[in-house]
């Protein structure tokens, strides 16, 4: 008699662990007019965060920025018009002429039919150097890939180098940020 209230409670804790697990779920929505709105704009550094805090805020908000107008660009390869905007938005966050990192995230997203992603950054370690006020550094950080249902499917790592531009304005920090390479860890050095 004891055994079998004890396989219940097991089988019932089970259950309720397995219908608890929200982590295979994309929590959130993706507003397709905020998104197309995206385009690198300059960005002001808050006085309430160190340097290393600003660097892996902007790093961890322009790597979302990308995947989303990538995935935009996915959906709407149909629409010459607007896929060539959401292009030339993406070519925003790139060094001018350099298209093949923006390539092959739209066509590593289209090939995984993926319709949402969340990006993790890796902790940010103070490992940047700065050339002629420009912090030059790289970032890790998981790529997650949700369906068009939400739900979760895989996960890859990646590495990002980017460039932090220092563009002084009046009483203002204010930063550029460029990619100048992404892909996985083996491929970007």
């Amino acid at each position: 008699m004891r055994i079998k209230y004890i396989i219940q409670i097991i089988i019932l804790s089970l259950i309720i662990f397995l219908a608890c697990k929200k982590e295979n779920y994309f929590h959130g929505e993706k507003d397709p007019t905020v998104i197309k709105g995206y385009n690198n704009e300059n960005y002001y550094a808050s006085a309430k965060m160190d340097s290393i805090e600003v660097i892996s805020h902007i790093t961890a908000q322009k790597l979302q920025e990308v995947y989303d107008l990538a995935i935009l660009a996915t959906e709407n390869k149909s629409n010459q018009d607007i896929d060539t905007l959401l292009l030339s938005q993406l070519q925003g966050y790139f060094p001018k002429g350099d298209t093949i990192y923006m390539l092959k995230i739209i066509n590593n997203l289209d090939s995984l039919h993926a319709k949402y992603v969340k990006i993790e950054l890796e902790k940010q370690a103070a490992n940047d150097s700065i050339i002629l006020n420009d912090s030059i550094g790289k970032a890790r950080f998981k790529i997650h890939y949700y369906d068009k249902n939400k739900r979760y499917f895989s996960t890859e790592e990646k590495q990002a180098n980017y460039i932090l531009k220092k563009n002084p304005e009046k009483f203002k920090a204010e930063f550029k940020f460029y990619f100048s390479s992404l892909g996985k860890p083996e491929e970007v050095k």
